[in-house]
């Protein structure tokens, strides 16, 4: 946690929240959980599972919304989004990527990149020909970022992140570490004699601002056109995208996710773990897809789609269908039962 304290009273000037029952003059030095907060935590209420820990809580003061005043001990800071309130004011809080600007001696930088003073190239960096980097960059120790390649202001390379030649990586970009970008797609010809053929890799990959990309997760250079992550998209840790995917604006996108070559997903869309989607396909925008469903085929209509022992389908059928299945065993007794008492009466 940083040292820094805000008011009550700053905070619902900078955020547009009420203060209930409470100094504006308070203190808060700290953002912590309902339970482990302390007389100078600021915490958060939005989810009622935890009334009974919103009753007891130490906190200084809780965000909440107006419904919930009544269950608060303490000073409240009230809102519509307690959630989305506390993730900005926490952003107050947190110290972890700050850092002291400079470069480490054993980082090896071509001498043609364009690296501002404002940087940290940390030890065991490698920076390719023509690298250029933004204001305010961190390059966490070992990473590799290949020639031609372009990282927007604050962003924050983590350690033992791989980026090959001639990625372009937006404004406040977060990669954490294990992440590789830019490595060859997946693409081969079959020779008659079930020979493979590797296909040139030659695009490149093209992410837009604001983007997140956990540890682990790998994006695959396009073929001859680019991979392109749309601003505001947020990854998950173990997800792999293949050649040529275009990745729509602030779509989120959960671990263990596996896209294949040339699909397009819309803007605001949300995957679950575990999804599969096979190659060429089409997403609309604001789709939400459930976790370890197979998407087969385009999805040409917004909405949410599950499926895992079959391709997708709307949620609201495939829970249906899934609460038929469940009593498949007991239809087959059923019928194997009607259609030995229709052969009794034959008989008869």
């Amino acid at each position: 946690m940083s040292n820094t304290a805000f008011t009550l009273e700053y905070l619902a000037s900078k955020y547009g929240c009420k203060i209930e029952e409470g100094e504006p003059s308070t203190v808060v030095t700290n953002v912590a959980t309902l339970s482990n907060a302390s007389k100078d935590s600021l915490t958060f209420f939005a989810n009622i599972k935890y009334k009974s820990e919103l009753r007891i809580t130490n906190a200084a003061a809780v965000l909440l919304t107006k419904d919930n005043l009544q269950f608060c001990p303490t000073a409240s800071l009230v809102t519509d989004n307690p959630y989305l309130l506390f993730a900005k004011i926490a952003s107050d809080f947190d110290i972890s990527k700050q850092f002291q600007a400079g470069t480490h001696p054993s980082a090896m930088i071509d001498p043609s990149c364009k690296i501002p003073s404002s940087c940290r190239i940390s030890a065991g960096v490698v920076l390719g020909r023509n690298v250029a980097l933004g204001e305010h960059v961190f390059v966490g120790a070992n990473s590799v970022i290949e020639k031609d390649t372009k990282i927007g202001a604050s962003s924050w390379i983590s350690p033992g992140v791989i980026i090959h030649k001639a990625t372009e990586i937006g404004l406040r970009a977060i990669i954490h570490p294990g992440v590789v970008i830019g490595a060859d797609g997946f693409g081969f010809s079959e020779t008659k004699d079930s020979e493979w053929v590797k296909i040139p890799q030659m695009g490149s990959v093209v992410i837009g601002d604001d983007v997140e990309i956990g540890a682990n997760t790998t994006i695959d250079r396009g073929t001859l056109s680019d991979t392109v992550i749309g601003n505001g998209v947020k990854l998950d840790n173990l997800i792999q995208i293949g050649h040529n995917v275009i990745i729509g604006e602030h779509t989120a996108i959960v671990a263990q996710t596996g896209i294949s070559g040339s699909t397009e997903i819309g803007k605001r869309c949300k995957i679950g773990g575990q999804v599969g989607m096979v190659g060429h396909l089409k997403v609309a925008d604001d789709t939400t897809i459930t976790a370890r469903t197979s998407v087969t085929k385009d999805i040409k209509e917004s909405g949410i789609y599950s499926g895992n022992l079959f391709s997708h389908q709307k949620a609201s059928e495939w829970q249906k269908n899934a609460a038929s299945f469940k009593k498949l065993n007991k239809l087959q007794k059923l019928v194997t039962l009607i259609n030995k008492k229709v052969g009794e009466n034959n008989d008869s």
